[in-house]
């Protein structure tokens, strides 16, 4: 498995890992705190995500564009 670790705009941080699947597989994976897609996929390795830091706005507060401080 290979490990590394992902930001998502509104500040959460994942862990993200991935492996080897039986079978290509089409998903995506939503950040759970804002809903952004974090990863689109179409392949036999599959990530995995594992939240380790909650973001830094409050649910419902609008994530910072990037022309935004």
């Amino acid at each position: 498995m290979i490990g590394t670790q992902r930001h998502c705009r509104c500040g959460a941080l994942y862990h993200r890992t991935e492996a080897m699947a039986t079978s290509r597989e089409i998903d995506s994976f939503e950040c759970t705190a804002c809903g952004a897609t974090l990863e689109k996929w179409d392949t036999a390795w599959v990530p995995t995500y594992r939240l380790i830091t909650d973001p830094a706005i409050k649910p419902g507060e609008k994530p910072p564009t990037a022309s935004e401080p």
